[in-house]
């Protein structure tokens, strides 16, 4: 009895639970159409530039965009507009509200930039009224000033140091800021020469020498004051340091051995007035100079004032940057010497392989006049001179760990060679150029019977700066920017001028034919009396 009244009661649950779903259902059906269903306005944004960033200078430029907002369902509608600009580094964790970002609340965007110089990431948000839904673009924006990049212009002028700078705002127009230290009240005496190397802490190292010491420019604004003294660098600070030569290797690959292992070295060299040799191991020490390094099995050595790395581009996330293993250097007893990266700091005479060694390491008589790191596969020129007078050319590619080769050697012949005071060579066609009073030569080291040829003559002046700028590249360039890496600077002063104004600065851009004549990039005037020239890039 029992069974049959438990099987009763499940029965009669079962068609209850029937009756409640059938009853939902119609109740359902009774209510198809009582509610208003409407489609969200989707929309398109265009006219706004998301594959190259946008490019100002603070307090000169403008920057104005037009973007299209369109409908993809044809409906309406009446939006509100929002244009937000986040630095890169905003630490929004430290009070820095994203409502402090917000520039403008137009459909259409013309604002005049007084951003500090920084890289901005940009959104642009559209959102519908009547749903509250909103659409954003991003976009991005590069501000820089008239100091935070652009062509380093160092000048003497009443026996003190000037700097002038000549901003390359796109591919054809330039600003030129004259005397930029005006202001300041450091007393440097006499210019000597500016120094740029890269930096993997955030942008490149300047250096800046003068009679009174040596100054790491301020990235931002390009002050040299008693604050950024070079001396500060230094365990044991000296009252003065006269720094002649800079360079940084870097060194980080992933290597297989049975793991990946991540290997970073970071040396920092610098070689003073006394051909000292100094070397930072950055991520060991934090930044300080020790004690000298040049030293070969207990014999120390007297260094000339040339420091090359292993330079290359290596591609990574859409942007370049620069690195290397080694560091060479030149001594007074006429040697190659290299500076490993895992050598912790140790120099030892430079070795060579390969299947034609054309010098050896030990060039004994010979003066250093030129060495100069390319970003072309390690590949560094050098020019030495003999007790003579004879110059020999030679070119040298810096390779992992001591695995060093030669493509280039041969004494350097020509026309006015004998009266030759500066050398440059391209980055890339293995030429290379001298320059006397006022004419420049070049000079084919792939083709050495080929007779040397005159390709500038300026009369009336007087050839103080002849080089190529190598770019590290922290953030990816335009074509035309890229480009002047393989300008040839040159840099005169006009005979019996002013010198507050009889400065010159001229690029110059060469084809890979021998026959064809150098093409005259840009030419700017009324700069002060040229002491060096080197590319000041943006710090990002």
């Amino acid at each position: 009895c029992f069974m049959k009244y438990k099987m009763r009661i499940m029965k009669y649950t079962i068609f209850g639970l029937l009756f409640i779903w059938i009853g939902f259902i119609c109740s359902c059906a009774d209510d198809k159409g009582n509610y208003n269903y409407q489609d969200i306005n989707k929309l398109s944004i265009t006219g706004i530039e998301t594959g190259n960033a946008y490019r100002k200078i603070s307090h000169v430029d403008t920057l104005r965009i037009y973007p299209e907002v369109k409908s993809l369902t044809g409906a309406e509608g009446e939006y509100t507009y929002e244009w937000k600009f986040i630095p890169q580094n905003a630490d929004k964790d430290k009070g820095a509200d994203t409502l402090d970002f917000v520039v403008a609340t137009t459909k259409d965007l013309e604002l005049p930039i007084t951003l500090k110089a920084d890289s901005y990431t940009c959104f642009y948000r559209v959102e519908d009224k009547a749903t509250k839904v909103s659409w954003y673009q991003k976009f991005y924006l590069q501000v820089s000033s008239l100091t935070s990049e652009g062509w380093m212009v160092l000048c003497e002028q009443d026996g003190q140091s000037r700097m002038d700078m000549v901003v390359n705002v796109d591919a054809n127009t330039d600003i030129i800021s004259r005397d930029i230290w005006s202001e300041s009240d450091l007393v440097t005496g006499k210019p000597v020469k500016l120094m740029s190397n890269f930096s993997a802490s955030g942008g490149n190292i300047y250096l800046f020498t003068c009679e009174n010491g040596t100054y790491r420019l301020d990235p931002t604004d390009m002050h040299a004051g008693e604050d950024n003294n070079i001396k500060w660098n230094f365990g044991d600070q000296p009252d003065h340091v006269h720094v002649l030569a800079s360079g940084v290797s870097l060194y980080d690959y992933y290597q297989y051995n049975g793991k990946y292992e991540f290997i970073d070295y970071l040396y920092w060299i610098v070689i003073d007035e006394n051909g000292d040799v100094y070397c930072n191991n950055v991520a060991v020490n934090g930044g300080l100079f020790e004690f000298p390094i040049n030293e070969i099995n207990g014999m120390k050595f007297k260094a000339a004032p040339f420091v090359a790395n292993a330079c290359r581009y290596r591609r990574g996330g859409g942007s370049y940057t620069l690195g290397g293993t080694s560091t060479m250097l030149y001594d007074e007893a006429g040697r190659f010497i290299e500076v490993k990266a895992k050598s912790g700091g140790i120099p030892s005479v430079m070795k060579f392989s390969g299947d034609e060694i054309l010098f050896p390491a030990e060039q004994a008589g010979k003066e250093m006049v030129l060495m100069q790191s390319t970003v072309n596969d390690g590949l560094t020129y050098v020019v030495l001179k003999d007790r003579a007078g004879d110059y020999y050319y030679y070119g040298i590619v810096l390779g992992t760990e001591g695995v060093n080769t030669q493509r280039y050697y041969g004494k350097l012949s020509g026309t006015g060679v004998e009266q030759a005071t500066l050398f440059a060579c391209h980055p890339l066609y293995g030429t290379l150029f001298y320059a006397t009073k006022d004419r420049i030569y070049e000079f084919d080291m792939k083709n050495p019977s080929t007779p040397v040829k005159e390709i500038c003559h300026f009369p009336g002046e007087t050839i103080k700066v002849l080089k190529f700028n190598p770019f590290s590249a922290f953030r990816q360039y335009a074509v035309w920017e890229d480009m002047r890496s393989e300008h040839l600077v040159v840099g005169t002063t006009i005979d019996g001028a002013d010198e507050k104004g009889c400065g010159i600065m001229r690029t110059y851009e060469f084809e890979p034919q021998w026959d064809k004549a150098p093409v005259l990039k840009k030419v700017h005037k009324g700069l002060g009396k040229i002491v060096d020239i080197a590319y000041k890039e943006i710090r990002l």
